[in-house]
């Protein structure tokens, strides 16, 4: 299903946000936070790490949260591998360490390593279907499927599980007067933007928004850039990558992401922001929605 051929069923000037929340199941705390954002705040989507020892105790909560839109958040790059593969990528003590630049460089130096990737992935999302999840869209840790590569593989993964969407990674925040990032993240950005060209041009009928924002503001979501974003979404779907959480359980050598989990939690649980969105005619979906929508 590709949001290019099917947009048009979609009134041509709507806006529409998927403000999709990553690491569900990576930890207790950040499964509440995720699951606080949502009840409390604009948080419509999320994507699990199967793979992470608190993935069980986050499925057996989303019955809290039955508008909640799931996916799978693929991860080689922490935790204990799902399958032979995966522990054939793994560290000493079979556990997944992968850098996002490892990644690049394994994929493209080593390409016979993408197809260990590719059973990791796989065996990721049996599990979630094991577990009674019905995935809305697929993405990863550490934006390892953005390589395209390694996006060719999971497209196949997505139509082969029949899961309709695919992250696509393009952010253009338009305008000015967007809340200042670090020069690594603005890297990081241009690095992934050249990258979703060549997976839009060969995206295999999984892309499903006009791209993602929030690359940039990795651990800077803040109340100022989502009032922004609210008034300046483009007619289309665009998706909003964020990491609320809590924190109480995780430490440094788990995540770079700790206070600022705290943060984005507040953020987007602020009743400002939520009139933000109203006042701009901004409707939040999921991409289970979306997948209705381009029916």
């Amino acid at each position: 299903m590709d949001y290019n051929r099917n947009r048009m069923k979609m009134p041509p000037s709507e806006k529409y946000a998927i403000i999709n929340a990553d690491d569900l199941g990576f930890s207790a705390g950040i499964t509440e936070g995720i699951l606080r954002a949502h009840r409390e705040g604009i948080v419509t989507s999320s994507t699990l790490t199967a793979n992470m020892p608190a993935a069980a105790a986050a499925v057996a909560r989303l019955g809290e949260v039955p508008l909640l839109g799931v996916g799978v958040h693929l991860n080689v790059s922490q935790g204990p591998p799902l399958s032979q593969a995966g522990r054939e990528l793994a560290a000493p003590g079979e556990v997944l360490n992968f850098t996002a630049a490892r990644v690049i460089m394994t994929a493209a130096l080593r390409p016979w390593m993408i197809s260990r990737m590719m059973k990791e992935f796989a065996a990721q999302i049996e599990w979630a279907l094991d577990h009674g999840l019905r995935p809305t869209h697929l993405d990863s840790h550490r934006h390892a499927h953005a390589f395209p590569p390694i996006f060719e593989g999971v497209q196949k993964l997505a139509k082969h599980y029949n899961v309709p969407f695919v992250r696509w990674h393009r952010e253009v925040l338009p305008g000015s007067g967007w809340p200042p990032t670090p020069r690594k993240q603005r890297r990081i950005s241009r690095i992934l933007n050249v990258f979703g060209r060549v997976n839009g041009l060969f995206g295999g009928g999984v892309r499903g928004t006009r791209g993602t924002w929030g690359v940039r503001h990795t651990g800077l979501v803040s109340r100022e850039f989502l009032i922004k974003v609210a008034a300046s979404l483009p007619p289309g779907v665009t998706e909003i990558m964020t990491h609320p959480g809590l924190v109480d359980d995780l430490d440094g050598s788990a995540t770079r992401l700790l206070q600022c989990r705290l943060d984005e939690l507040a953020a987007l649980c602020d009743p400002l922001v939520r009139e933000e969105f109203e006042k701009n005619r901004v409707k939040r979906i999921h991409y289970g929605t979306l997948r209705d929508l381009c029916k």
